[in-house]
C-alpha cells in the first residue's frame, strides 16, 4: 500500500503552514544576473558598494609586488654593477666576503678580450673604490701604455698619489735584489720555506735560472749561498745595504776560509761560481741596468698617504727577463713588507693588469708562492687576463687563475676561449653562448660556489673620465 505524506497533498493544512522552500545559493546568483543593470550605473557602483582607494606612491606600493625576485647579493661589500636579470645592485668586496664564508681565498681573476672594461672594473671597484674603505691599500703594477706613461697614471693624480716608473735607461727607480727588507730565506729550492715569503736566495735562484736559461745546479747553488751571506756580512760591516755586484764579487773571488770550511780548493769553489757571476754581471749590465743593482730608491714604499702606491713599469720591453724579474722582485718585496707588519691587520689589493707575464719559469713560481700566502698576509690579488687558453697547462699564471674564487668574465670573441672558461670554472652547459654574446661592460661574476650571475658594470661619471683609455684613438685628452 503506498502511504502519502501530508506535504503531498494540496488541500492538507499543513502544507499551508510549511515555510515555503529555500533557493540554492546558486539559483540566487543566478536570478541576480538575471537583472538587467545600466551600464553608467554599474560603473558608479550602484550595485555594489565600492571600498576608498588608498593613496600611495611607487616606492610604497613596491611591496604589493609578490613577484620581486631576491638580491643577488648581499649589501656587504663594494657596488660591482646592476643584475641584468632583476636590475638590482650586485655588491662584492673579496675579504668581506671572506668573512662572510662565501670564499675561502681573496684572489680574483679578470678574463676577456681587448676593450671589453676589464680594466675599468680594475680601476674602479679593484682600485678607487676600496680605497673608500677604511685601513685598505691598493698596490698596482701597471704595464699597460697610454701616451707614454702607465694607464693608471691619471688616477693615480687623481688621488694624490706619485707613480714609480721603472725604465732600463736608469732614468727610473731601483728595487734592490739584496733589499733588507727581503728576508735572506733558507737554502734550497722554491719549495722551502712554507708559510713564508720568499727569501733572497730564492729569488736570486729565480734570477739566475732566467739568466743561465736552466736551474741553478747544486754546486753552483753552493757557491751562490757562500757569496749571498759573504756579501751580506761584508756590507753590514761597513753600515751599508748589499748589492747584487757583492754577490758578483765574492762568486769571482770566494774567501779561502769559506772553500776550506767545505774541503775544497779556492780555485775549485771560484770554478763553481764562474757561470753565476757571468750571468748575474750580464744582467745588472744589460738586461737589468738600472733597476735592481742598486740600492731601493727613497720614493719606493707602501705607505703614502692616499693609500694608493702605482709601480709604473710600462717603459720595460716585453722581451727579454726584465719585466718578469721586477714583477716578481716588486711582489716578492711587497709581500715581506706586509709579512713583517702584519700585526696592524691591513688589507691589500695587489692589481695586475698583465697577468700572463708571470707564466712561465722560476719566477712565475715565485711570484704563485707570494701569491699562496694571501689569507695570512690580508693581499688580494687581482689579475688580469685576455685568453684562458694562452697559458700553459702547468703554469703559474693558469693555477692563479684555477686558485682564484671570484672570477669576473668578459666577452670572449672566439668559441674555444669561451668553452675554455667554462672547462676552468664548471659552469652551466651552455654559458659559452652567453659569454660570446656579452657587450662592453658586461661579465659574468663566478662568486665561489655561488651560481654565476650576469652584471652590467656601472660608472660614475668621475670614474668614467679616470678610466679613459681611448685619447690616442680619439684624439681627445
Amino acid at each position: 500500500m503506498t502511504v502519502r505524506t501530508s506535504a503531498a497533498m494540496p488541500g492538507a493544512p499543513e502544507a499551508r503552514q510549511m515555510p515555503p522552500p529555500v533557493a540554492e545559493p546558486g539559483a540566487r546568483r543566478k536570478k541576480r544576473r538575471d537583472v538587467r543593470r545600466t551600464r553608467w550605473l554599474d560603473r558608479a557602483g550602484w550595485y555594489e558598494p565600492r571600498e576608498a582607494g588608498a593613496r600611495s606612491t611607487t616606492r610604497q606600493a613596491e611591496a604589493l609586488n609578490l613577484a620581486l625576485s631576491s638580491p643577488p647579493t648581499t649589501h656587504r661589500g663594494l657596488i660591482l654593477g646592476t643584475d641584468r636579470l632583476s636590475g638590482q645592485l650586485v655588491c662584492h668586496d673579496p675579504f668581506i666576503a671572506y668573512d662572510d664564508k662565501l670564499v675561502s681565498a681573496p684572489n680574483v681573476a679578470v678574463i676577456g678580450d681587448v676593450g671589453k672594461g676589464k680594466s675599468s672594473l680594475l680601476k674602479t671597484w679593484g682600485t678607487l673604490r676600496q680605497l673608500l674603505l677604511s685601513g685598505r691599500r691598493v698596490v698596482v703594477l701597471d704595464k699597460k701604455t697610454q701616451a707614454g706613461q702607465g694607464e693608471y697614471t691619471r688616477l693615480a693624480r687623481a688621488v694624490g698619489a706619485p707613480s714609480i716608473r721603472f725604465a732600463v735607461d736608469g732614468t727610473g727607480s731601483r728595487l734592490n735584489l739584496l733589499d733588507p727588507v727581503i728576508s735572506l730565506g733558507e737554502a734550497g729550492e722554491l719549495g722551502k720555506q712554507a708559510g713564508r715569503p720568499t727569501g733572497q736566495m730564492m729569488l736570486l735562484r729565480a734570477v739566475l735560472a732566467e739568466a743561465l736559461g736552466r736551474e741553478v745546479s747544486e754546486r753552483e747553488g753552493k757557491a751562490l749561498r757562500i757569496a749571498l751571506f759573504a756579501a751580506t756580512r761584508d756590507a753590514r760591516e761597513r753600515a751599508r745595504v748589499p748589492v747584487i755586484g757583492d754577490i758578483v764579487h765574492h762568486l769571482i773571488k770566494p774567501a779561502a776560509e769559506a772553500a776550506k770550511n767545505i774541503g775544497i780548493p779556492v780555485a775549485e769553489l771560484r770554478e763553481w761560481g764562474f757561470d753565476p757571476a757571468f750571468a748575474l754581471e750580464r744582467m745588472i749590465e744589460e738586461d737589468l741596468a738600472g733597476l735592481v743593482d742598486g740600492e731601493t730608491s727613497p720614493d719606493v714604499q707602501l705607505d703614502h698617504p692616499s693609500g694608493l702606491v702605482h709601480f709604473d713599469i710600462s717603459a720595460l720591453p716585453v722581451e727579454g727577463p726584465a719585466l718578469r724579474i721586477v714583477m716578481t722582485v716588486i711582489n716578492t718585496w711587497q709581500t715581506n713588507m706586509l709579512a713583517q707588519r702584519s700585526q696592524r691587520l691591513m688589507q691589500t689589493v695587489n692589481i695586475v693588469e698583465e697577468g700572463w707575464h708571470v707564466a712561465e719559469g722560476a719566477l712565475g713560481k715565485v711570484f704563485q708562492r707570494n701569491t699562496k700566502l694571501a689569507r695570512g698576509l690580508g693581499l688580494a690579488t687581482m689579475a688580469g687576463f685576455h685568453h684562458v687558453s694562452d697559458l700553459p697547462a702547468e703554469s703559474a699564471a693558469r693555477s692563479l687563475l684555477q686558485e682564484a674564487e671570484t672570477v669576473f668574465i668578459f666577452g670572449q670573441s672566439l668559441r674555444s676561449d669561451a668553452l675554455a672558461c667554462v672547462d676552468l670554472y664548471d659552469l652551466p652547459a651552455g654559458t659559452e653562448d652567453t659569454i660570446m654574446g656579452l657587450g662592453r661592460g658586461t661579465f659574468l661574476a663566478k662568486i665561489g660556489s655561488e651560481a654565476p650571475l650576469l652584471v652590467q658594470h656601472i660608472r660614475s661619471p668621475a670614474e668614467i673620465q679616470l678610466t679613459e683609455t681611448d685619447d690616442a684613438m680619439t684624439g681627445r685628452g
